[in-house]
């Protein structure tokens, strides 16, 4: 039962439709984070940074919009506009990493702004890869 499930599943979203759907759970707690932030945390340097930037709430906005869109386009045939937001707003998030890093006030900011662009660098990998039943298998 469950094999079948896993099937029927992969034949509706394919291999880009799951990527799609983890980055849409990504990008919805990032989301949730920023616009519900736990109060233990909005002393750190981290987000008082980002709370100079802008609003968290207002913070949150991309990271929701991506999670929309990767949701809605995981069940759809093109969806290069998720892959490519995605991406998008993770390059953003980096550059606000590096200058706060640049500023002094996020310790170690070169750390996130990596893990940022490595992580945007393999979604736009991802994106290119097409779905195994077109590649001949």
């Amino acid at each position: 039962m469950i094999r079948r499930c896993v099937q029927r599943f992969d034949q509706l979203v394919g291999f880009r439709g799951s990527v799609l759907l983890f980055l849409a759970l990504w990008s919805g707690t990032q989301a949730v984070r920023l616009a519900w932030a736990d109060p233990a945390i909005l002393s750190t340097s981290t987000y008082v940074y980002l709370a100079t930037v802008a609003p968290l709430g207002a913070l949150a906005v991309p990271w929701a919009v991506c999670a929309i869109l990767c949701a809605v386009q995981a069940f759809t045939v093109t969806d290069w506009t998720a892959f490519a937001l995605t991406a998008g707003v993770l390059v953003a998030w980096a550059v606000v990493y590096l200058v706060g890093g640049i500023q002094g006030a996020i310790p170690q900011a070169y750390w996130a702004c990596v893990v940022q662009v490595a992580v945007a660098g393999l979604i736009l990998r991802l994106s290119r890869w097409p779905e195994p039943s077109e590649r001949g298998r």
